[in-house]
């Protein structure tokens, strides 16, 4: 059980991780272009991100899991 709670906790980090990190590169790609702030701004937005998305991972994810599996089903 333990195994199964720290594969889904990783799992989660490295999806948030992915996810967050395209998604705020892309939005502040398109707001700002790629200028000297651009990095700056990008893991500054990133790091509000990251936290959101990895906690709504860990809480949503069993419930989506559910949902897909009786739809396949």
């Amino acid at each position: 059980m333990k195994q199964k709670i720290l594969a889904h906790c990783i799992y989660c980090f490295m999806m948030s991780a992915t996810m967050t990190g395209c998604v705020s590169a892309t939005v502040t790609a398109v707001n700002l272009g790629y200028s000297d702030a651009f990095i700056r701004e990008w893991l500054y937005s990133w790091s509000i991100a990251f936290p959101i998305g990895f906690a709504l991972l860990l809480l949503l994810s069993p419930f989506y899991r559910r949902i897909v599996e009786a739809i396949v089903r």
